[in-house]
This record gives C-alpha cells, sequence and structure tokens, in this order.
C-alpha cells in the first residue's frame, strides 16, 4: 500500500469520515515551517420569522437556531483534504401560534419532526483565499394542520448553485453578503476568525390543496468560520 494513501484512509477513519478531495488544480504553497493542517469549525447561527395565510387564521412562527461543523483540513500535495469531526445543535427554539388572539395554539420546536442539519459541503479556491461552502437545512412547517408542508429556508452561502435559478437564495439577500471567503493568510496564523452576516426575505405563492398560501419568511444569519494551526 502506497505510503500517502494509508495516512489518508487511517486519519479519514480518526475523523469519522472523508468529506472531500478538492480538485487537482487547487494549489496551496506550504511554506517550509508552516502549517500542515488545522481544525476548522464553522458556526452558524439563525433567527427567524414565518407566516402562512390562505383566508383563515393566519399561522406565524419565530425561531432562533445556532449549529456548528467541527473537523480537520490537511494539506495533501496539491489538494486540501477536508474531515469531518462532528455537528452539534447548540440552540434550537421555535414557537408557532395559529388562532384568534386569546384563543391561540401554541406548538414548539418540542412537536416537530425533525431539527435543523448543519452541512459543509467544500472549500473552494477563491484567490486570494478560499471560499467556505455550508447548507444550513431547515425544517417543514407548519406545525398546525395545514394542506401543506413546506422546509424553511435556512441560510446558505454563494457558491450554492440551485436547480431554479429564479429561486436561488442569493436572489433574496436584502443586506450584507453570503460569500464566505477566507484570506489565504488565515492559513498561516496560530488562530484566524472571521465572521460573516447578512439578512433575507423572500415572499412567494405555494399550493395548498385546491387552493394557494402565502408563504412569507424572513431571517438574519450569522457564519462564524475559525482555523487552529497544528
Amino acid at each position: 500500500m502506497a505510503k500517502g494513501f494509508g495516512r489518508r484512509f487511517v486519519r479519514a477513519l480518526a475523523g469519522a469520515g472523508l468529506v472531500l478531495f478538492l480538485p487537482a488544480s487547487f494549489s496551496y504553497s506550504r511554506p517550509p515551517a508552516g502549517p500542515g493542517w488545522w481544525e476548522i469549525r464553522l458556526t452558524v447561527t439563525v433567527k427567524g420569522t414565518y407566516s402562512l395565510r390562505s383566508g383563515g387564521a393566519p399561522i406565524t412562527g419565530e425561531y432562533t437556531c445556532r449549529a456548528r461543523w467541527e473537523g480537520s483540513l490537511e494539506v495533501d500535495g496539491d489538494d486540501f483534504l477536508l474531515y469531518h469531526t462532528k455537528t452539534d445543535i447548540l440552540e434550537w427554539r421555535l414557537e408557532e401560534k395559529t388562532g384568534r388572539p386569546g384563543s391561540e395554539t401554541v406548538l414548539e420546536e418540542k412537536d416537530a419532526d425533525d431539527k435543523p442539519i448543519l452541512r459543509l459541503n467544500y472549500v473552494l479556491k477563491d484567490e486570494p483565499g478560499v471560499e467556505v461552502d455550508f447548507d444550513f437545512l431547515g425544517i417543514p412547517v407548519p406545525l398546525h394542520p395545514f394542506p401543506v408542508k413546506v422546509p424553511l429556508e435556512f441560510p446558505s452561502t454563494n457558491a450554492r448553485r440551485d436547480l431554479l435559478p429564479e429561486l436561488n437564495y442569493i436572489n433574496f439577500i436584502s443586506r450584507g453578503s453570503n460569500r464566505v471567503v477566507i484570506p489565504a493568510s488565515d492559513l498561516g496564523r496560530p488562530a484566524a476568525e472571521r465572521k460573516f452576516s447578512w439578512e433575507w426575505r423572500r415572499a412567494r405563492q405555494v399550493a395548498a390543496g385546491t387552493g394557494s398560501c402565502l408563504l412569507t419568511e424572513r431571517h438574519a444569519a450569522a457564519a462564524v468560520v475559525s482555523f487552529i494551526t497544528h
């Protein structure tokens, strides 16, 4: 067995699985005394609201979620190897209401079947740095009985390409930018951290039974990426 292959295989098992080989065209020139690999941590926070209206009493919700993805990034020749260690939901709160004032029914995150999922997809070369691509997947709403369930739109990065360009997440950002690009110089430091933030909102008609409803969503997002050199 080739030495490089054996080293990668063992590290992949120890790091809970190999996530991705970056393409060979990606070039990172490692200084003679520089770092060979890093701990990488991505923490994403989203605070938002949503409402569904179809003629009766509206269903409204508000939520807060914070999740963290942890792993490592290793130089492998002209490539990076990205390993996933763990993902944690650090905070998850949701409150959904419907009905007339004084007789509203309220459901919370404990009434949902799912939890949000944070995924770090890959790291791309972006001169003079690297671009981080992630998806944060929301849960289906509403929690109350309704003719249709729609996944909440949670933050994602600019590198993501949706199947329907006209519904691309980036088209509905109202403030800031969801591009997460890390300067290459950060990888030469003992530790580095960068924060990115933006606001997003969208309203659209969604088919619901024999009719439709108006779904309105908005959220504020913050992504923090940190590296620790080893």
